[in-house]
């Protein structure tokens, strides 16, 4: 996962220059290859190819897009590290079942190019954050040592200065969160939690826009915070249930509202 997201490191909105064709060129640097990839992909969706068709060649694909063959490979061998395409040797590069066979951090990458996530996609996210952050919490409240206190009350500081002076909780909302499932002491769960709050990044980011929110989000943070030092599993999973559904009705009312075309 870090390597991944070291791979698509760097400025979004600039544009990609051509570099001449030619063998043995440095990699692209990480700003040419996250735009590159920001290109491929609604390029493959506008072709309406399917699993296991067969994308341009290589060749076609640098020309069109402006870039070096070497620069095209490194956006495909990132989308290969996502299980997003595979390449056959004598064949060509051809689109995976990206829904049954793609990793996480698949969509992962489309938010950090800036394609949204679908309808379908924002209800099955907010539903597997549910079932991860309530069976997390339980596993801080058991386990959880004056080291974790410590790193969940530094946030809630952090959090407290931010509300006062009028700024967007978004980036101390994830790391309290992320704090809480550190806590649990498993780290692989921390990883793959972690790819959900860098795919919901802008969406809090718009959440947290309206400053009504984030006291509310603070006091919840506080009364989960009491939770876990009491070590009360059944009083940590209530409250974060409770946190989580009013975050979750706001989501699910956005969507109903784009639904609508409202």
């Amino acid at each position: 996962m870090e390597s991944v997201q070291a791979a698509m490191r760097g400025k979004q909105t600039e544009p990609v220059h051509p570099v001449a064709a030619g063998e043995g060129l440095a990699a692209p640097p990480l700003d040419e290859r996250t735009s590159l990839i920001g290109r491929l992909l609604p390029f493959i969706a506008h072709r309406r190819l399917e699993p296991g068709d067969r994308l341009p060649s290589e060749r076609e694909l640098a020309e069109r897009f402006g870039v070096s063959r070497g620069a095209l490979r490194e956006a495909i061998a990132v989308l290969e590290t996502l299980r997003m395409v595979e390449r056959r040797p004598n064949s060509g590069i051809y689109l995976r079942a990206v829904a049954k066979q793609g990793s996480l951090d698949a969509i992962v990458l489309q938010a950090e190019v800036g394609i949204p996530l679908t309808e379908t996609e924002v209800r099955e996210v907010v539903e597997l954050r549910r079932i991860l952050e309530l069976q997390a919490v339980r596993l801080a409240a058991e386990r959880r040592g004056a080291a974790d206190l410590a790193r969940i009350d530094q946030v809630l500081a952090e959090s407290g200065r931010v509300i006062a002076a009028g700024e967007n909780l978004a980036d101390q909302d994830s790391a309290f969160h992320l704090a809480v499932v550190e806590a649990a002491g498993n780290h692989v769960f921390l990883r793959v939690v972690n790819s959900f709050y860098l795919l919901s990044r802008t969406r809090r980011r718009h959440y947290f826009a309206d400053g009504r929110r984030a006291p509310l989000s603070h006091a919840q943070h506080v009364a989960l915070r009491d939770a876990i030092a009491a070590q009360d599993p059944e009083r940590a999973e209530a409250a974060m249930g409770g946190h989580l559904r009013g975050v979750e009705s706001y989501w699910m009312e956005l969507l109903q509202r784009q639904s609508r075309g409202d």
